[in-house]
């Protein structure tokens, strides 16, 4: 398989891995958290869009984190773990910690969730990291 076609089975596969290890988290440890920051909205808030749209939607900023790390890490001259470590951070820092960051300043999420969903992120962008180099090769 030529590169660009195994780059996108790859960002396919970091996108996968994202948003079922991000449900898990986001379920089995902080489900209660989430609960109560639902429980809490304001009345009357909902996505503008049938429930299966938002399902998608919320799954598919998972699929552009990967896209970004797989991507960045293959053209990259560098193709270390180290270099995979620290690029995971920079787009959890420019991706997911300025989107929560910003859905406090906004209101629709209380700090705790926000920042504990952040970190779960960071989390699982750097436990995946590691395997950019295995798998996206010179």
């Amino acid at each position: 398989m030529s590169a660009k076609p195994r780059m996108l089975v790859w960002t396919f596969i970091f996108g996968l891995a994202f948003n079922i290890l991000g449900w898990l988290g986001n379920n089995l440890l902080l489900g209660q958290l989430w609960d109560e920051a639902g429980a809490a909205a304001q009345a009357g808030f909902a996505a503008p869009w049938p429930p299966l749209i938002k399902e998608g939607v919320s799954l598919f900023s998972d699929f552009i984190y990967a896209f970004a790390l797989v991507w960045v890490f293959a053209n990259a001259r560098e193709k270390s773990v180290a270099f995979a470590l620290k690029l995971a951070f920079v787009i959890w820092l420019a991706g997911a910690a300025l989107v929560y960051l910003v859905m406090v300043n906004s209101g629709f999420l209380p700090l705790e969730i926000s920042v504990k969903t952040s970190l779960l992120a960071l989390v699982i962008f750097l436990a995946m990291a590691p395997l950019l180099p295995a798998v996206i090769k010179k």
